[in-house]
């Protein structure tokens, strides 16, 4: 039952969606023959291109997409008249631009990537067409700006005013369900079930934040109530970046005791019991205060020759007084952004403040990806020019929307494959209407009902991510190829077979260019962002000072987010088998918070571990070079060394979290190697183990 009202209310949402997009680009058309615009269908294609099934996320790729065509614009004016007599250095220009919008634009991965990238293809699309007529450009940028921007703003119109879905709706279930997930998480991991019983909730999890924080980007430019507590959503979204690599770490813990085959002392097994009780009970913060303490009085006592299963422990119960101050904070704002629970003083003061959240940056890939956008509207240009083609143009311009518009996939190819088929089956269905409906149309309210039953149903797969491809090749397709112009005028069949085959042989060009630059396999790409990740534990280990904790876990927790379905398509490789994807975000905090802790030891105990760091960034270094992945024998005694002073340092809480971080280093470095015991006095002056 449960599924089949979900099936329903699907397709309730994607029906809405279709009706809302076909009325928005019927009103640009109409409002494109009012004026008299040269191609009111890119009004048309625009409003659909725009569309979106949340009404935030159409204002703020509308905004975006404003100010991209304007930019677009105006670089087409200032190319096109200095550089008409010279064909070869003007299609250069606008290949050059095109990469270089594009390269910038798939470093930022935010909704306001939007601008360049629309800034890049937007200069060709009014650029090439004007080379035969120069002496119009300004008419011809003007139009197409105006057409682009009534397709923009009639989108905007519709999906705001006709039954809008809000952001804020999508974002608090999604928040909400996270939450609840990850309660559960941390009960499982309370409650004893092993890492692989809970693995896949966890990547589930680590895969859903990136999602929320996508999301989150469209709220200030939503109708809901939650545009006003934009900081607050930023504050929950925040905590479920911390919480991650809390849970995590708290199982890595536990983990390591059982499999040691230690037994939790009485009093440790206690407070286990007290917070998964707690968290069975709401969670809630007011009551987390006393628990906080009791779990910071026991984790004190720790002597400083503990064994390795008292280390752990120790470490156990730090990780637990995370996840009570954490999962408290996060339960509480929730409730604040659902139902309005006022905000402790302290809490308050925390939402004024915004940390910032870096996402992943592949600049290899993403040069690579604009050198092929450039390449293929060259090899475009360089076929108009040669052979005289009058459309010509058109295929420089289908080739620069295509190598934009795929440019974050892996492997673009079959996408753009699937592009270019729907696009031409489109083809038929258009010619069908150009040369035999068309003629019977005379009017505006004809047309749009002669139209309908062929949108509609189009728009209906536009809703799903699954036939977004399909579905927007075919009605771009459809509505390009039938050209609708001022008065409704018909093209002959060989215009209409002419300007469609030159869009079909841009296709075919950025097809055979990205294959041949820029197509990588799905194992390929995931050893990079494992890479990248290696660099970057490199990196912070190195550093003097502690990285931003959430921007390092946002980074990690985004590479994560983009490596899990890579890695579950390659499960089979054996270089890949069995990789941990939160191992890295395990070790990244461990290094961060240790960081923290260092400046509050002693000089000794601090050298050491900056040592024991040292080695740490060495090893993933010589990682990210292809080098050896179990670390050496020498960073196991550098950091026991180092495990030693901070366990002899007076107690306070820099030392509970250094001795936390170090034993998780330990464990996740080292995970088979022999139980830590405790050293006697020894030198700096290297290891002796």
């Amino acid at each position: 039952m449960n599924k089949l009202l979900t099936a329903l209310r699907f397709e309730r949402s994607a029906l809405l969606f279709s009706f809302n997009s076909f009325a928005a680009a019927m009103l640009a058309l109409y409002v494109g023959f009012s004026i008299g615009l040269p191609r009111p269908y890119w009004a048309m294609m625009t409003a659909y291109i725009v569309s979106h099934p949340l009404a935030g996320a159409v204002r703020s790729k509308a905004i975006f997409r404003l100010c991209g065509t304007l930019v677009g614009t105006t670089v087409a004016l200032l190319l096109v008249p200095p550089l008409v007599d010279s064909p070869v250095l003007l299609c250069l220009a606008i290949a050059l631009w095109i990469g270089a919008c594009l390269f910038v634009s798939l470093l930022d991965r935010t909704p306001r990537s939007y601008v360049l990238m629309l800034a890049g293809y937007t200069a060709a699309i009014i650029a090439f067409p004007s080379v035969s007529t120069p002496d119009l450009i300004f008419d011809v940028a003007i139009a197409r700006f105006e057409e682009i921007s009534i397709g923009i703003v009639c989108a905007t119109v519709v999906h705001s005013i006709i039954f809008p879905r809000p952001v804020g709706g999508p974002l608090v279930a999604r928040l909400t369900s996270w939450l609840g997930s990850a309660d559960q998480w941390a009960l499982d991991v309370l409650h004893g079930r092993s890492a692989a019983e809970t693995d896949r909730e966890r990547r589930q999890l680590a895969a859903a934040e990136t999602e929320i924080h996508l999301l989150s980007k469209h709220l200030p430019f939503d109708t809901s109530n939650l545009r006003e507590i934009t900081n607050v959503v930023h504050a929950l979204h925040t905590r479920t970046l911390v919480l991650i690599p809390v849970i995590d770490g708290l199982n890595d813990r536990l983990s390591a005791l059982r499999a040691d085959g230690h037994m939790l002392s009485p009093e440790v097994a206690r407070l286990i019991d007290d917070v998964a009780a707690w968290i069975t009970g709401g969670a809630d913060r007011d009551r987390a205060d006393p628990l906080i303490a009791e779990l910071r009085s026991v984790a004190a006592t720790t002597p400083h020759d503990a064994d390795w299963a008292t280390l752990l422990s120790a470490s156990l119960l730090t990780r637990l007084i995370d996840l009570v101050e954490t999962l408290g904070d996060s339960h509480t704002l929730l409730d604040h952004v659902r139902r309005g629970k006022p905000l402790s003083a302290e809490l308050a003061e925390q939402v004024g403040s915004r940390e910032h959240r870096p996402l992943h940056r592949d600049y290899g890939m993403a040069l690579l990806s604009a050198a092929a956008a450039s390449i293929a509207v060259l090899l475009c240009c360089a076929l108009w020019i040669m052979s005289g083609w009058r459309d010509g143009a058109a295929a420089a311009m289908i080739a620069a929307v295509v190598c934009c518009f795929f440019a974050t996939m892996d492997d673009p190819k079959p996408t753009i494959a699937s592009f270019g088929i729907f696009n031409l089956v489109a083809l038929p269905i258009a010619a069908v209407f150009q040369f035999t409906v068309m003629p019977q149309v005379s009017d505006f309210p004809t047309l749009v009902l002669v139209l309908a039953p062929i949108l509609l149903p189009m728009g209906v797969y536009m809703a799903a991510p699954r036939t977004l491809v399909p579905a927007m090749a075919m009605i771009t397709g459809f509505c390009n190829a039938l050209a609708l112009q001022e008065t409704l005028s018909r093209q002959d069949f060989a215009d209409f077979m002419n300007i469609n085959t030159a869009m079909f042989v841009g296709v075919l060009i950025a097809l055979w260019v990205t294959g041949f630059m820029r197509s990588i396999s799905v194992e390929t790409s995931a050893r990079r962002l494992l890479r990248h990740n290696w660099r970057d534990l490199a990196h912070h280990a190195r550093a003097g000072a502690a990285a931003e904790p959430i921007a390092l876990a946002g980074r990690l927790l985004d590479r994560l987010t983009l490596l899990t379905p890579k890695l579950a398509a390659v499960s089979q490789s054996g270089a890949l088998r069995g990789v941990d994807v939160l191992h890295d975000l395990r070790i990244g905090m461990n290094l961060v918070n240790l960081q923290k802790a260092s400046p509050d030891f002693d000089a000794t105990t601090r050298d050491l571990t900056e040592r024991a760091l040292a080695g740490v960034g060495e090893h993933y270094s010589l990682r990210s070079a292809g080098g050896l992945a179990e670390a050496p024998a020498s960073l196991l005694t550098d950091i026991d060394h180092a495990l030693h002073a901070i366990a002899e340092q007076p107690a306070s809480t820099a030392k509970l979290a250094g001795l936390s971080a170090m034993v998780g280093l330990r464990g996740n470095l080292f995970p088979k190697a022999m139980a830590y015991q405790a050293a006697g006095p020894f030198s700096m002056k290297g290891p002796t183990a």
